[in-house]
């Protein structure tokens, strides 16, 4: 095996054999030279793993089967793999999955297993891999998220007979942050203090709880004044037009014939084209809701943008707001997302049932919803005024011991006298 240099190609690792073959003089011993592959992909010892494929065959050596199916492909380099992948397999992911994917395999995983053969990847090194992004302050949801995609490019490894067996990883343990939410009077001030098309988009967000992608991405046709209801079929990342995030997410939603009056005279007689539209007919793009419309409101609002109080609870005593991460800053802070939190948790408050409320979010799961719901200011304060009515009213004048019935379930079924189960207060 030897290193090939070129000054107009990439250097390249070359192999050398000598095979039998078969003629009509006899067998004959035949020189063979044969590219392994580019320098930057292959070190040393996987050219030799490559080159062993080609030496095999030439003595006629047959491998376990399992051995047979995959010793040629175990030596490809993770890069090379990652490459095929990539062509073969994330092209068919959505886009804002796809890009996300793609990210985490040129910025983290190529890095850290682009010159190892695939076969040499094993649970051990993935673990060693994954608790380096952790000492590197990479958050638990990151990190999940990179073994996520690490473990569906590993799944392809297997059906494509690359490798055999299973990655086994113990994943970091990551913090559930405390996600900020509008209030009910932040809501209704956002509303009265905006006009036209804005206060529609932000209403529609808030009652019906929409991802920003599928808000942009509703047509007129979409929407129906006269039922009052809504479709939702697509989404927008990127100004690329997609399904939903889940298949949950194609619904049609009910709306309120406040909220449908609103929408009649956004409309105004308008039949097609986007919900939300510029004057030249495209969508609106959410990034410039945000931060064109969105938060220069809040700031003419007096409402925080990002809540310090809350944020330096989340970083906690070990490190300072301006050390905190941008998962941190996000948990913290409120923006178009929020108007969902906040309809998931109005939903909470008025005791819409579990059942609708999935729906109506586009949820997979009851679990998801659940971390979508938070506990209003009011509803807190009012629970602690009626506990506080239900324990700090009524006591015993001076001190004095007061007998009080608390009857249990026995004695209701069994019939039995209440004052059989008096006790002292007080005691």
């Amino acid at each position: 095996m030897y290193l090939r240099k070129n000054k107009r190609l990439p250097d390249s690792w070359w192999g050398r054999y000598v095979e039998t073959v078969e003629t009509e003089a006899g067998q004959l011993r035949v020189q063979r030279n044969i590219r392994l592959g580019d320098a930057r992909h292959f070190t040393k010892p996987l050219a030799k793993r490559a080159l062993r494929e080609y030496v095999d065959k030439a003595n006629n050596y047959q491998p376990l089967a399992v051995k047979s199916q995959t010793m040629g492909k175990a030596a490809t380099p993770f890069a090379v793999f990652a490459e095929r992948w990539r062509q073969e397999v994330l092209v068919h992911k959505k886009a804002s999955t796809g890009a996300t994917m793609k990210g985490h395999i040129n910025n983290l995983l190529i890095p850290a297993f682009g010159k190892l053969a695939v076969g040499d990847v094993d649970s051990e090194r993935v673990q060693a891999f994954l608790n380096r992004l952790v000492e590197k302050k990479v958050s638990a949801k990151t990190v999940k998220n990179v073994w996520t995609t690490l473990r569906v490019m590993w799944n392809s490894a297997v059906a494509w007979k690359y490798v055999t067996g299973e990655l086994r990883v113990e994943l970091p343990k990551g913090r559930k942050h405390r996600q900020r939410c509008y209030t009910v009077e932040e809501v209704k001030r956002i509303l009265a203090h905006s006009e036209g098309a804005d206060r529609v988009f932000y209403w529609l967000a808030v009652e019906a709880g929409l991802r920003a992608g599928e808000l942009i991405a509703l047509r007129v046709s979409d929407v129906d004044v006269e039922a009052l209801s809504l479709e939702v079929s697509k989404a927008i990342w990127r100004k690329s037009e997609d399904d939903p995030k889940t298949d949950a997410g194609r619904r049609i939603i009910c709306i309120s014939s406040r909220l449908g009056d609103q929408l009649k005279a956004h409309l105004a007689g308008r039949a097609e084209g986007f919900l939300f539209q510029t004057s030249t007919g495209k969508p609106w793009d959410a990034s410039n809701v945000l931060e064109r419309k969105l938060n220069a409101l809040l700031s003419r609002l007096g409402i925080p943008k990002v809540d310090i109080r809350l944020l330096a609870k989340i970083v906690g005593k070990d490190r300072t707001i301006e050390q905190a991460t941008r998962s941190e800053k996000r948990a913290a802070s409120v923006g178009l997302h929020s108007f969902r939190h906040a309809n998931a948790t109005a939903m909470d408050s008025l005791c819409i049932p579990q059942q609708v409320r999935k729906q109506r979010l586009g949820h997979s799961g009851n679990s998801v919803t659940e971390i979508y719901t938070h506990t209003f200011t009011k509803d807190e304060r009012d629970t602690a005024e009626k506990l506080g009515e239900f324990f700090g009213t009524g006591w015993p004048e001076g001190g004095e011991k007061k007998l009080i019935s608390f009857p249990n379930l026995s004695q209701k079924e069994e019939g039995l006298p209440i004052g059989g189960s008096e006790a002292l207060v007080n005691q």
